[in-house]
């Protein structure tokens, strides 16, 4: 598994991102935070969870999480999370999603 493969994932969002996307400025910062998740960039994580998630990438099983600073609408910081799993065809099981940390 590799970030690459992550973009192939469903993405998702919670109803509360839905709405507060309709602003421009608070989209194009989603999408920036979803281009750094892809590059590797998993915001304000300890080093244990960045740890994590590279294990899970190397195993091609499990989550990846991410975590960015509220800015512009975002009432609070935003996690990014990737759930996959190598074992199953099409990644059908997998997805990302995008909420805020206290809707996790």
């Amino acid at each position: 598994m590799t970030l690459g493969d992550i973009r192939k994932l469903g993405t998702y969002q919670t109803r509360a991102i839905a709405e507060v996307c309709k602003d421009p400025e608070t989209m194009t910062y989603i999408m920036e935070c979803l281009r750094r998740f892809y590059g590797g960039d998993y915001g304000i994580m300890p080093v244990e969870d960045i740890e994590a998630n590279n294990y899970d990438l190397s195993i091609g099983e499990g989550h990846i999480l991410a975590r960015y600073e509220a800015k512009h609408n975002l009432s609070g910081d935003i996690y990014i999370e990737a759930h996959f799993s190598e074992s199953v065809p099409g990644l059908d099981a997998s997805n990302l999603l995008i909420m805020y940390c206290n809707e996790r």
